[in-house]
């Protein structure tokens, strides 16, 4: 639990640790959502702190009267964890820290990464949820259609749900399902119906500043248009603002789940380089990684 009352869920790394991945999820999900993704990363000796960000999983609750724009108050949440680290939440904690999210919790990570540049030496991004023209608000027919789908799907039995998500997504490991349908109860309406999760400071200038201070960022996206956030005009914009990008063809938004294999390849590849010289040594050249990641 952090000090902002977050429920954190922790996965120890296996062997000798490399360092730390603050892996942030999506709207609607949770941090054991991303358990799949954790036990990859540990047994490459990476410890992973998956938050529930607030209004999801075994968090606090949203307050609809906060007055600190959403985005930015879920920035701040993760902000308290990363300052945990350096206190005695998480003792022990050595090696690079490396930021990773996806949708919301991309926006929300690479803000959090923006305020703490010198802290993290890479951001791992999974189709984050910025908006074009870019803007920290969410269109309202959208959020109100979010609501309501959320509404209609937390009506479901526990069961039901994994079973509709099955047949929404045949393609993801059936063991993922009852994490995502458990985070589906599980998560705020409010929330949800409020929609601006995307922190106010603009994505270009937090990807700018995110390079000039030399922490390596990397957007993964999938190549199926239109179920995926970055269109062509966001590759360009990233490749503009000094990102790399790796489009993984066949994947939504969801590429973690569509394509195991190659994001277990690509977040691989990044997490040796965030190691330096060493860790670069760590990737083999015929491990089937992305050039890009």
């Amino acid at each position: 639990m952090s000090r902002v009352g977050l429920h954190v869920t922790r996965t120890g790394a296996r062997g000798t640790r490399r360092g730390t991945v603050v892996a942030v999820h999506g709207m609607m999900e949770s941090g054991p959502t991303l358990q799949a993704a954790a036990d990859g990363w540990a047994a490459d000796g990476w410890e992973v702190l998956a938050p529930d960000l607030r209004g999801h999983g075994r968090s606090p609750r949203w307050d609809p009267a906060d007055e600190l724009h959403p985005g930015d108050r879920l920035t701040e949440d993760l902000l308290a964890v990363l300052d945990d680290l350096d206190g005695d939440a998480h003792p022990g904690t050595t090696g690079p820290l490396v930021l990773f999210g996806h949708s919301a919790g991309g926006g929300v990570a690479a803000a959090a990464a923006a305020q703490r540049p010198e802290r993290v030496a890479g951001v791992l991004l999974e189709d984050p949820f910025w908006r074009l023209p870019v803007t920290p608000h969410q269109d309202r027919a959208v959020a109100e259609q979010a609501y309501e789908d959320l509404v209609a799907r937390q009506s479901l039995s526990l069961s039901g749900l994994e079973v509709r998500g099955g047949v929404a997504h045949p393609g993801w490991d059936p063991r993922e399902l009852p994490a995502w349908a458990r985070a589906q109860h599980d998560a705020d309406p409010v929330l949800v119906r409020n929609g601006d999760v995307i922190p106010t400071p603009p994505w270009p200038d937090l990807v700018r500043g995110l390079v000039a201070a030399e922490v390596d960022v990397l957007v993964v996206t999938g190549g199926v248009a239109p179920e995926v956030g970055m269109t062509a005009r966001h590759r360009r914009m990233l490749a503009g603002c000094g990102a790399r990008l790796a489009v993984v063809d066949g994947a939504s938004h969801f590429v973690r789940r569509d394509a195991p294999e190659r994001f277990a390849a690509i977040s691989g590849k990044f997490l040796a380089r965030a190691l330096g010289p060493a860790g670069s040594r760590l990737a083999s050249p015929s491990s089937g990684h992305d050039p890009q990641g």
